[in-house]
Order: structure tokens, then sequence, then C-alpha cells
């Protein structure tokens, strides 16, 4: 039974790579080291690199086992390397996708420490504008912003006197990109995912 297992273990790992390094990504991407300039210059390429030759490797045992007639191992073996050849081809969407999941999974976890912040401020009968710097490099970084009014979103001319004051003080000044998070769930009303070019 346990040679079993390992035969069935062996067979099924290129599977198990092509669905676990983006969820490695994802998962380095949510903790405090996914802004880290060290991570994201060496890190990230180490990983894909990795990832890439684990890709050949299960290509050169795909063609073992097509010589061999073995069509449902070798279909088995060829996932990963088809599925690095798909994120070498749309690289940086892959990049941008595993951050986005990242920064989600990131806020879910972090979300109530977020809102006591956010209970903590005094009211002042204007809506909130609050930005959650998760850092990055020098000239860019990412984050979260809470905007009561929704207006982080509208094109500047359209941003009333009073938001643009309240967003001085903040990294929004830097120039930003903003955008809601997927599905538009409830305890993300009035929250953004941004990156900041400062």
């Amino acid at each position: 039974m346990a040679s079993t297992d390992r035969s069935f273990a062996r067979t099924l790992w290129p599977v198990s790579a092509a669905v676990g390094m983006p969820l490695l990504l994802i998962a380095l991407l949510s903790t405090p080291i996914g802004p880290n300039f060290i991570f994201v210059i060496l890190g990230i390429p180490v990983l894909l690199f990795a990832w890439a030759c684990m890709g050949m490797g299960a290509l050169i045992i795909s063609s073992r086992r097509i010589k061999r007639r073995e069509w449902s191992q070798a279909f088995i073996s060829a996932v990963l390397p088809v599925t690095v050849l798909v994120v070498a081809l749309q690289f940086w969407n892959f990049i941008h996708l595993c951050s986005y999941c990242g920064d989600v999974v990131h806020f879910i976890a972090r979300r109530s420490s977020y809102l006591q912040e956010i209970r903590a401020m005094p009211p002042d009968g204007r809506p909130r504008l609050l930005v959650f710097n998760l850092g990055g490099m020098s000239w860019a970084s990412r984050g979260y912003v809470y905007d009561e009014s929704d207006e982080v979103l509208q094109p500047e001319p359209k941003r009333s006197s009073d938001w643009k004051k309240r967003a001085e003080q903040t990294e929004l000044t830097c120039g930003y990109y903003a955008e809601p998070f997927p599905g538009h769930l409830p305890f993300t009303k009035h929250w953004y995912i941004a990156s900041f070019n400062c």
C-alpha cells in the first residue's frame, strides 16, 4: 500500500507543482514579506526559476511516457510544463494576479485590526478616509484605502475639495491606482486595494 501511495505521488507531482507554486506565491505575498524589496527582486525570480526547472523536468518525463504510450501519465506530466508556458506568456498578468490575491488574503486576515483603527478616529461629521500602507520600494508601495465617500475611484476633477484636503496627508498625493475588492462583498464596502507611487 505504501509503495502504491509513493507511486501515485510520483505520478501526480507535476499537477501538485502546477497548482502549488501559485498558491505558495499568494501565501507569501499575503505576509509582511510580500512587499519586501529583497523578496520582490530576488525571492520571486528564484521561486519562478525553480518552477520553470521543474516544468522542464516534467516535460522530459512526459516525452518519455509518450514514447512508451503511457498516455494518461504523459498527460498528467504535461500539465506542469503547459502551465509554466502559459504563465511565461502572461508573466505580468500572473504576477499581478498573485499579488492581488495575496492582498485580498492579507486584508481578510487583518480586517479586524484595520476596523479598530477606523473606529478610533474621532468623528468630525465628514466621510472618513484612511490609507493603510503595507510598504514596498522607495518608489512604489501597496496597501488599502478606506474611503467612505468612494471618491478614490473618481477622476481627479470630480473629487471634492474636502476629499483632496483629507488626502493631502496620505500616500494618495503621490499618485496611485486603486481597485475595488473582488465581488463587491458587503464586508469590503468602501475598501480598495491600492498601489502608490511612493
